[in-house]
Formats: C-alpha cells, structure tokens, sequence
C-alpha cells in the first residue's frame, strides 16, 4: 500500500505544484503548493483509492477525486488568498482526473499481474 501511495503523490505532485504555481501566478509559496498537493493526495488516497475505487470503478473514482480536487483546492485558494478562478479550478480538476484516471490504470494493471501490491493480498 506505501508504494501505491508514494506513487500516486509522485504523479499528482509532479502535475500539481508546477500548475498550482503557474495558475496563482506566483503568488503560493513553495510550501503552500506542496502542502496544498501533499494533502489532497492524502485524503483522495483514503476517500477515492481505499473507498471508492474498491467499491466500484475507475470512471466513479476518476469523477469522485475531480469533484473532491475541484472543491478542495477551492477552499484552499481561499485559505492561502490564491485567487483562483472558476476556469482556473476546472482546470486543476481536469488535469487531476487525468492523472487519477492514469494512476487507477496502473493500479488496475498491478492487479492482474496478482503481485505484491495487490489489494487481494493486503485484505
């Protein structure tokens, strides 16, 4: 399970800091855009990966973590004052279901090789 999620913040973190930092032209400071994208990795680990994406698919996990990305980094342009737009926000949750809709891919072809970072084998 590490090595699913040191995999999934790697992808997330490579798209979002470097689009987090050009939409907030910028005004985040390197810690806010790794907080900001080392947190929501977090929590749509837990909700999209161990929750969703075991309970159904990867097109409702793929929509589930663009809605939740869409909404959290809303409240954190808030928080931080980032300023971000409506086009801005659909943006960053676009690129977000990209990259998920890749990730679940991955862990999908991981799967059916049946080795050690099957789910299978965690439960």
């Amino acid at each position: 399970m590490l090595l699913r999620f040191a995999v999934k913040l790697l992808m997330n973190s490579a798209v979002l800091i470097p689009l987090l930092y050009l939409l907030t032209d910028g005004a985040a400071s390197p810690g806010q855009l790794v907080t900001a994208a080392g947190l929501l990795t977090v929590i749509a680990f837990v909700i999209g990966d161990q929750w969703i994406l075991r309970e159904s698919n990867n097109g409702l996990a793929t929509i589930a973590d663009m809605g939740l990305g869409g909404l959290y980094f809303w409240g954190v342009s808030r928080y931080y004052d980032w300023n971000l737009s409506m086009s801005d926000l659909l943006i960053l949750a676009g690129m977000l279901g990209v990259v998920e809709f890749m990730y679940h891919v991955i862990l999908q072809k991981w799967d059916k090789r049946k080795n050690a970072f099957s789910y299978d084998e965690i439960e």
